[in-house]
């Protein structure tokens, strides 16, 4: 019986400094040390140990992630605050989106999950390759918003699209409506219920195309979940869903890759994770 009653005692030390160890961490995330260079070892990476792992593993690992949310911070400020605000909650002026809050624009890379289950390499892939940038790796590059005045259109969707106007003014308010009354504001009833109809009209309005049927938004185009209104980067208001449709919408993230190194790249990516929540 000994030797159990000597390992179960090794099991508790065990735990203890588990426990002890993730409290110095979760610690120093929120009040990283004025010098971080005083205990780089055994606890605490030094930076350039984040070039070669991913992100994600940086982010399992205690000492690997103390690091990044210390350099990821520095160049979260110096790189991303400009946009995103220094608390990473967006700027309205800058049609930014809350990076703290638990919606993603953007699927992510797990299969078992279809994309709904997101990992710091999701967000490294953003920051690396920006929205709309050039890059031929960005996201959204696959579709933005039509603008349904055809003097707002960019060459590439006249190309496709054509000079016509798929909508009448009238029609676009009724539309507006619709869009009003599916985010759980105030609308217009019989509006609403004719714009319905040309929102899912695939020969005029066909708004559910990159919405999806319920305008819940569809992540692998990085459209906007109508329903939430919180997340509707050019503002929820009647007046600003009329200019989206009349003058589209193509917003754009640059690619930091090549104007971050790779340790920064993976710190910033895991920082703006461990900031958003769960």
């Amino acid at each position: 019986m000994k030797p159990c009653v000597w390992r179960s005692r090794f099991v508790v030390a065990g735990a203890l400094g588990a426990g002890m160890l993730a409290a110095v961490a979760v610690a120093e995330q929120a009040n990283p040390p004025h010098d971080p260079t005083d205990d780089y070892g055994e606890f605490f990476a030094r930076p350039e140990e984040l070039a070669a792992p991913s992100s994600n593993r940086i982010a399992r690992s205690l000492r690997l992630n103390r690091q990044a949310m210390v350099l990821g911070r520095m160049v979260y400020d110096q790189h991303c605050a400009e946009c995103h605000g220094a608390d990473l909650k967006g700027l309205p002026d800058k049609n930014t989106p809350d990076l703290t809050d638990a919606d993603w624009r953007f699927s992510g890379d797990d299969l078992d999950s279809g994309g709904l289950k997101k990992f710091p390499s999701d967000v490294e892939w953003t920051v690396r390759y920006g929205i709309r940038s050039g890059h031929e790796n960005a996201r959204g590059m696959e579709v933005s918003m039509l603008a349904y005045y055809p003097e707002y259109r960019t060459k590439e969707d006249t190309e496709d699209f054509g000079a016509d106007k798929f909508l009448t003014d009238e029609e676009i308010e009724d539309v507006v409506e619709y869009v009003l009354q599916i985010g759980g504001q105030q609308a217009d009833g019989a509006k609403a219920t004719r714009g319905e109809v040309l929102f899912h009209d695939n020969a005029k309005g066909n708004c559910f195309d990159c919405h999806d049927m319920g305008g819940t938004g569809i992540d692998t185009f990085g459209s906007t979940n109508l329903t939430k209104p919180n997340l509707y980067l050019y503002g929820p208001d009647r007046a600003s869903i009329r200019e989206s449709i009349i003058k589209g919408r193509r917003s754009v993230m640059p690619a930091f890759d090549g104007k971050l190194t790779p340790a920064e790249l993976k710190a910033v990516s895991v920082f703006v994770f461990q900031r958003a929540a769960k």
